[in-house]
């Protein structure tokens, strides 16, 4: 069964009885946490503290809405051991929190590889580095998902990571928008990965391109979000559809009070 939720990245700065009271009043089941008061830096906040953990995750548990996932900027492309280090540090943070929160996810990118590394190494690095955080993360009960982004937007260079030894304990988000604009089906993508894709994100665009992409209130763009959705349903998803807005990257596009609830219309339109 299919339920929705939204990113935090869409009210970058709410805080968290905003954000409560904004999927509540809209029908949301979950959301994932990316931006709280205007930082994606969550350790750095009073709510997510060792000791501010316990009340944060009951507001969230009394309102009935799941935290499903914290969205990190995690990367292992880099082959410099100090900065491998660092991420890993920053991984284990953020688990932390998720442990605290009850999230069953921990968003991990592989991001773009540098122009100036050797390809097969850094790929290499990124399948090493990767499947060694989802494995200490699924130890501890969160699953680690690498998003369809950057260098991995279409299906393939996913599964080239698993040939070159990443666990599959590294389970997959599958960004859309990422794909679609990248030249592949929802099919196509779902074929090749469905095993292992545990969550998905929806966002609409005008323009979506290899190269370039906007944003767009749902279903107002070129993007088939409606064929993605019916696609799951057919396929009988049981998880978390989550609506991406980015506005705390790119404050200039609609703010959350007008897209997120759109959102939510597109989707009771539909009968969701």
């Amino acid at each position: 069964m299919i339920r929705y939720g939204f990113s935090t990245i869409g009210c970058p700065n709410y805080d968290v009885p905003q954000v409560v009271a904004l999927a509540r009043s809209h029908g949301f089941k979950g959301v994932e946490i990316r931006f709280l008061r205007g930082t994606v830096d969550l350790t750095s906040l009073a709510e997510f503290s060792p000791a501010g953990l316990a009340d944060t995750r009951k507001r969230f548990q009394d309102a009935g809405i799941e935290v499903v996932g914290i969205n990190t900027g995690v990367r292992m492309v880099s082959l410099d051991p100090a900065v491998r280090q660092q991420q890993r540090t920053t991984a284990k943070a953020n688990l932390d929190i998720a442990l605290g929160l009850g999230a069953r996810y921990l968003r991990v990118f592989g991001g773009p590889v540098p122009a100036e590394q050797d390809r097969e190494r850094s790929l290499d690095a990124i399948a090493e580095g990767l499947g060694e955080i989802a494995d200490l993360t699924y130890a501890a009960g969160v699953h680690s998902l690498i998003e369809t982004h950057d260098a991995f937007c279409r299906a393939d260079s996913i599964l080239d990571l698993y040939k070159r030894g990443a666990s599959r304990n590294l389970g997959v988000l599958w960004d859309t928008l990422h794909s679609y604009r990248h030249g592949e089906t929802g099919e196509e993508t779902w074929a090749k990965l469905n095993d292992q894709i545990k969550l998905v994100h929806v966002k609409d665009a005008n323009t979506a391109t290899p190269e370039k992409f906007d944003f767009a209130l749902t279903g107002e763009g070129t993007v088939p979000v409606g064929s993605f959705l019916d696609l799951l349903e057919r396929e009988n998803f049981d998880g978390f559809v989550n609506f991406e807005w980015e506005k705390g990257w790119h404050p200039e596009i609609a703010d959350p009070e007008i897209a997120i609830p759109h959102f939510a219309r597109f989707i009771a339109s539909r009968g969701g």
